[in-house]
């Protein structure tokens, strides 16, 4: 189906912060928004569901000056068949739709692109295959990788093995002119219910980098937990097979890790413990992967006072009693990395945000009559931003509390996008316009019980703005806009930030209804 429409109402809106957003129109369209894919400035692909979850359909649509000019359903045809969309992605004034076929005894994956038509372009290219087992229900799996400057992809897939063998994998390197540069199989040394290969990055020149958590098995199995974790191995992936060595923190525990680098400069930042007592605080390696030298070693430990900031009173006598009675220091739980931003001078960013699931199950009636529900409970709280100097050191670590609660939505509208300029980091998210003063800044709270929840009512919700500065890393909070001003609601998961133009997406909803937004930094 296609609908064209005429050209999008360009408004701007001017905040007190003196920065304008170019929005398009409020417009209704079919399905949600499941991410936008940029082609540059108010030009850009989307990718929508439309139906029910099991019934539903995956489309594609096109947006010139904001407005959707036309939307299909994509189509999954490859020549074996009917293929699985693995993975969507932009390139230059491309949609790249990557698509899995898993038949007679073969896996195969296919790059099919996209024009601004939403039709495919051509006949589906094979980019990689293999045989899998016989008797073997599960396939393998494909991933598939962009470099920060999306200039090269990675495609990986895995071969399935049964639980005493040793798991193998391939993978092939392409750059942007769809040309293969680097492509091999490698096999891990432990089998497959020892290892999990649990970290991957692709670097802006198509090195290719991954991380595996190693468990002690025993002879009934194992937990993975970190209470087995043994350690982490880091890898890059060559042709010839795998360089390998071990991440080793001394008597500390890894919790979260995130890769980042160039070339055989490998950034390894994430979260460590010690003694099984929770997390301690954030560490950062930089390593020679040629040699296989660790270049730099640190840590940032969360000191007492910044765990129970914002704390109540009630809360930290508590957490006193526990530590007085040996049960261990206050400590940070849930807290999963989003992103690392490497800045121009090779300086770098890290945001975390403490994220968990609460599952509850309700009863009601009796007998026959019973009715079971359950509802999954969605927290997203505060966001932990720290900067890592180009010689490996903490320059600065900052808490900026929040709270986003959500039911049965897989927290659609909570989270947050960040963007970073030359001076600044910026964060935005949903918030409660109860949070600020008249003058639309922040009431510093005493404790977190002062910190209203994120509202999505017309009259309290807003979009806070957060800007750090990266030298120092003092911080300002503002709002942005909000649900009356944008007459929508924001989407922070879904807005896309793209650093080769300097600019980011945004999406915002009501209803049925869409709106875009491009801000330029």
């Amino acid at each position: 189906m296609k609908r064209i429409l005429s050209a999008a109402f360009i408004c701007f809106l001017s905040f007190s912060y003196g920065q304008s957003v170019e929005w398009g129109p409020l417009e209704k369209t079919k399905g949600r928004t499941t991410s936008v894919l940029p082609v540059g400035g108010s030009k850009f692909y989307t990718t929508r569901w439309s139906g029910g979850a099991l019934l539903g359909s995956p489309y594609l649509g096109y947006h010139d000056n904001f407005t959707l000019t036309t939307t299909e359903k994509i189509d999954k045809k490859v020549p074996t068949g009917s293929g699985s969309v693995e993975r969507i992605v932009s390139l230059k004034d491309k949609a790249l739709i990557f698509l899995s076929d898993k038949k007679e005894g073969m896996n195969r994956l296919y790059m099919q692109p996209y024009d601004e038509s939403c039709t495919p372009e051509g006949e589906a290219i094979l980019l990689a295959e293999y045989a899998y087992p016989k008797g073997f229900r599960r396939a393998g799996e494909f991933n598939v990788l962009q470099s920060p400057n999306q200039e090269f992809f990675c495609l990986e897939y895995s071969i399935p093995a049964s639980r005493e063998e040793n798991e193998r994998f391939g993978y092939k390197i392409i750059n942007a002119e769809f040309k293969t540069i680097s492509e091999g199989e490698y096999e891990s040394q432990y089998e497959a219910r020892q290892s999990d290969i649990t970290y991957r990055f692709l670097t802006n020149s198509g090195d290719y980098y991954i991380a595996a958590k190693v468990y002690n098995v025993t002879t009934s199995g194992r937990v993975k937990d970190y209470s087995s974790l043994e350690r982490v191995i880091l890898m890059k992936v060559t042709p010839e097979g795998t360089k390998e060595m071990n991440l080793e923190l001394a008597n500390k525990k890894i919790f979260e890790l995130a890769l980042a680098g160039n070339g055989d400069k490998l950034f390894c930042t994430g979260l460590y413990g010690e003694d099984n007592k929770g997390v301690s605080g954030i560490f950062h390696v930089t390593i020679n992967f040629d040699t296989k030298d660790v270049t730099n070693e640190s840590y940032n430990p969360f000191e007492k006072d910044f765990v129970t900031q914002y704390w109540t009173e009630r809360q930290k006598k508590k957490a006193d009693k526990r530590e007085a009675k040996g049960k261990g220091e206050p400590t940070l739980y849930s807290y999963d990395i989003r992103s690392n931003i490497t800045l121009p001078d090779g300086s770098m960013v890290g945001l975390m945000e403490q994220y968990y699931v609460i599952v509850t199950t309700t009863t009601t009636g009796t007998g026959t009559s019973r009715t079971t529900t359950t509802t999954y409970h969605y927290h997203y709280h505060d966001i932990i931003a720290y900067k890592i100097t180009l010689t490996g050191d903490f320059a600065w670590v900052k808490k900026i509390p929040k709270h986003q609660v959500s039911a049965n939505d897989g927290g659609y509208l909570s989270s947050f996008a960040e963007y970073c300029n030359e001076s600044k980091l910026v964060l935005l998210f949903n918030d409660n316009l109860k949070n600020y003063n008249e003058g639309g800044n922040f009431i510093e709270p005493d404790q977190y019980r002062d910190i209203e929840y994120a509202s999505y009512r017309k009259k309290t919700n807003c979009v806070a703005k957060v800007e750090l500065d990266l030298a120092t890393g003092e911080s300002t909070r503002s709002t942005f806009f909000g649900r009356a001003e944008a007459e929508a609601i924001a989407i922070p998961k879904l807005f896309n930030t793209d650093y080769n133009t300097g600019e980011m997406l945004m999406v915002l909803r009501m209803g049925t209804k869409e709106k875009f937004g491009l801000l330029k930094f």
